[in-house]
């Protein structure tokens, strides 16, 4: 479904390196790992898969391929087609998504068309239904607040919510658990389980492998913009190849949590 190959950015002012040769894939139903520190490359992954680097700044190389689509070389209304309807990215700080100053009622409308009052009023119902299945019943409260209004678990729970709306074919979390509560962490880990479940294609970008054990079925760890080891969930955390995966499965309370 999704294929990197050998994918390379560079730093157009300092000439550096940010992601080198980086090859992976994700399947249809398959929910992917992506591991590593801060820094070390996975969220610029990410950028690169929704095109959303700035040309004037990187240069890439290599190839995304959608479905044997070449993402680099997509036109604006394939990239608008590409964008939410077939992949999905729920960013690590929910608060980036949001206008601070409109209410979140109007601003979950956005990207959706009605032709008529009763395909609206359908959308609202639909919208409640959603919202009520990440654990977030009290519609009319979300509609009617700020953005910053709400928690940030909160707030991760509407992007969970709106992203399901959009029934894309591959959902890629950035983090998603990273700013929350353990009770939040919890809700949102069950949420990701569902939509598992329920066989859209998921890649999870994390820095911890209590996440990669709990729902992942291969991993790739990258380090300073490579990949250094991948292969399926299970052989990984039993066997780890590389000293540094061993860094990151000792770090991670989740993990260690897991073993207990």
């Amino acid at each position: 479904m999704l294929a990197i190959n050998r994918l390379t950015v560079r730093s157009k002012l300092t000439k550096e390196e940010l992601l080198r040769s980086v090859n992976f894939s994700v399947d249809d139903g398959e929910t992917f790992g992506l591991i590593g520190e801060s820094g070390s490359g996975k969220s610029m992954t990410s950028k690169c898969i929704m095109r959303l680097l700035n040309s004037r700044a990187f240069q890439t190389q290599g190839e995304i391929c959608w479905k044997g689509r070449d993402v680099f070389s997509m036109n604006a209304k394939e990239l608008a087609d590409y964008r939410g309807k077939q992949i999905s990215m729920i960013p690590q700080n929910p608060m980036t998504a949001f206008a601070p100053m409109v209410k979140l009622g109007k601003q979950l409308e956005m990207g959706f068309q009605f032709s008529s009052k009763e395909e609206r009023h359908n959308f609202s119902r639909e919208l409640t239904n959603t919202l009520a299945s990440v654990n977030l019943p009290d519609a009319e409260k979300i509609f009617n607040s700020y953005p910053d209004e709400l928690s940030g678990g909160m707030l991760q729970r509407v992007m969970i919510a709106l992203t399901m709306l959009q029934a894309p074919k591959l959902i890629i979390a950035d983090e998603i658990t990273t700013a929350v509560d353990a009770a939040s962490e919890y809700l949102i880990l069950n949420e990701l389980e569902k939509i598992k479940a329920s066989g859209v294609s998921l890649l999870v970008i994390t820095h911890d492998f209590g996440v990669v054990a709990r729902l992942c079925d291969r991993v790739a760890v990258m380090k300073s913009g490579e990949i250094i080891e991948q292969g399926k969930t299970h052989a990984v955390l039993s066997t780890p190849q590389h000293d540094y995966t061993k860094q990151l499965m000792d770090a991670s309370i989740l993990f260690q949590e897991a073993l207990c």
